[in-house]
């Protein structure tokens, strides 16, 4: 089983201000056309609602429609923590991501950790997706991504983590440091493709021949097709086992969210 675990979709196909083809229509082509069995798609914060985005996706034989949450639509962390609970506490185990640059809040938002703490605490926490690239020109301050990402894996006691990006260029670090945190996994999307003639590729070639139960295959779709991604994963990592390969693109996603494929 092959599964894209992050692409990204909108009503008209416009993909910010750029020439990507972000359409049902294409993913549908890219999906056959790689092959793969299924794709994951997440939507972003002021790129497409994610209630109308499932109904977009109903019959989709291979997509599996995620959710978004942005704390920062709450005026306190009690707020967010409400509306939180409200959507999402009665529902099977999904996959949520929050995207502090698109959501317009800093990473260590009070808001962000209650809701975090909040989803912990649920009978059956949510598979939390937080994208690993932290900073843009609107951010008040940095944090060190390391630090900060163990440091939020150490606050859930029961969640799984998945640092989106796998952190960018931290990604070796990331690995290192959150070796003995079996919660926390890497998304290799976007990363992967950008840097594969760089010294990053020799990184990534070492987390997934060490780390495979943690590696998570992704394109980033629109901006990168997922037949350039899957081929990009091959010329990275190499030679490596059936099993390793099986983990990283696709059962690791699938045992984490229960995932199949449609059938007619």
């Amino acid at each position: 089983m092959i599964i894209d675990a992050n692409t990204h979709i909108t009503e008209s196909g416009q993909w910010f201000q750029t020439p990507y083809d972000a359409s049902i229509e294409r993913l549908r082509d890219e999906i056959q056309r790689a092959g793969i069995d299924l794709a994951l798609v997440v939507p972003l914060p002021k790129t497409i609602d994610p209630q109308r985005q499932q109904e977009l996706l109903r019959e989709e034989q291979h997509m599996f429609s995620a959710e978004t949450f942005i704390p920062a639509s709450f005026d306190s962390p009690e707020e967010a923590v409400k509306a939180f609970r409200e959507k999402f506490a009665q529902r099977p185990t999904t996959f949520v991501k929050f995207h502090n640059r698109f959501g317009e809040y800093h990473p260590e938002d009070e808001r962000f950790f209650a809701v975090i703490e909040a989803n912990d605490q649920l009978e059956t926490p949510h598979v939390v997706g937080v994208c690993g690239l932290l900073h843009d020109r609107h951010t008040t301050h940095a944090v060190d991504p390391v630090i900060y990402f163990f440091n939020l894996a150490k606050r859930m006691k029961h969640s799984k983590l998945i640092v989106m990006h796998g952190a960018g260029t931290h990604i070796l670090r990331l690995a290192e440091a959150c070796r003995d945190l079996h919660h926390v996994y890497i998304d290799l999307s976007m990363t992967l493709t950008k840097y594969k003639n760089t010294s990053i590729a020799q990184d990534i070639r070492w987390i997934c021949h060490h780390y495979d139960r943690r590696v998570i295959w992704a394109s980033d779709f629109p901006e990168s097709s997922i037949l350039q991604a899957l081929l990009d994963f091959e010329d990275v990592v190499g030679e490596i086992s059936d099993e390793k390969r099986a983990n990283i693109l696709g059962l690791n996603i699938a045992r984490l969210l229960n995932l199949e494929p449609k059938t007619s």
